[in-house]
């Protein structure tokens, strides 16, 4: 080991797992929200303080230490919605392991992509939300509370035009339809609801806030759109509908421990390599290099 590094201990190893797992969190948050340009600008940043840091230029250092406590406090202003959902994530994650008590069947989901294809060849406008791992509560008012089983019959005497809550969100959770009548708060991104209704400004803005899929038929052209992750996407058929509608569920189905062993090691390579090695040299440069001096 070099003279200049200091000798690695458990203490070291644990306090780089940490770093390292903070590090890959916020490039998974970063990537989720789209915000690469954020990500690049502070990782640019850290680099030029790193050089400066090594290099002994303590009046760079000491402005850019004033710098980081600003920028802090401004991505905690611009990002406070998606942060205080990065940290109900995390209460999630460590109460269920980050997968759903339980999901919609594979017949379930027959179900509702033929309900909805018979809704949309009759023009009959309609929303359903499929939760994701990210609570909906906050993001969701009014409507009437249900807890019933996933069925074509639920599905259109709800979107009937005589329901008192067909104009609202049918809201699947755990297998079960937890909700329907809801009010969903609408996107503000006037590039993508141009000439778009309300419900598919609904469904638009309920995707950018949470990770739940939502599905909305159209009343003037019959066609059926998911929104997921921010983008309001029309599909061409309901074979399509149906494939995505469970390769969302599979992502949130309780896995084995064989399958959950093989998702860590596949899953986000790139943001894992991206942490493990920011994480080690920022030991090096501000414990090893330092605890040597």
């Amino acid at each position: 080991m070099p003279s200049w590094l200091k000798p690695i201990a458990v203490a070291d190893i644990m306090d780089m797992l940490l770093v390292g797992t903070l590090v890959y969190g916020l490039l998974l948050w970063f990537k989720r929200t789209k915000a690469a340009f954020v990500a690049l600008g502070l990782l640019l940043l850290v680099v030029v303080y790193t050089v400066a840091f090594v290099a002994g230029m303590y009046m760079t250092v000491r402005i850019f230490q004033g710098f980081f406590a600003v920028f802090i406090v401004a991505v905690i202003v611009i990002f406070q919605e998606e942060i205080r959902s990065m940290f109900e994530r995390i209460a999630i994650w460590s109460l269920t392991g980050g997968v759903l008590k339980a999901a919609p069947t594979h017949r379930q989901v027959e179900i509702l992509v033929s309900s909805l294809g018979d809704l949309a060849r009759e023009n009959i406008g309609g929303l359903v939300v499929l939760r994701g791992l990210d609570p909906l509560d906050r993001h969701v008012e009014g409507g009437w509370d249900l807890n019933g089983d996933l069925s074509e019959a639920l599905i259109k005497s709800i979107f009937d035009s005589h329901s008192l809550g067909h104009d609202g969100a049918f809201i699947v959770e755990d297998g079960r339809v937890s909700r329907f009548g809801a009010q969903l708060p609408l996107s503000k991104d006037f590039s993508k609801i141009t000439n778009l209704g309300t419900r598919h400004m609904a469904a638009l803005g309920l995707s950018e806030r949470c990770d739940a899929m939502c599905l909305v038929i159209s009343e003037e052209t019959g066609r059926i759109s998911v929104a997921l992750r921010g983008d309001l996407v029309p599909v061409k058929d309901l074979e399509e509908l149906q494939d995505g509608i469970e390769i969302f569920l599979t992502k949130h189905l309780p896995k084995t421990p064989s399958n959950r062993i093989y998702h860590f090691f596949t899953e986000n390579m790139r943001e894992k390599a991206i942490a493990t090695v920011v994480s080690m040299l920022l030991w090096v440069f501000f414990v090893g290099v330092g605890g040597a001096r």
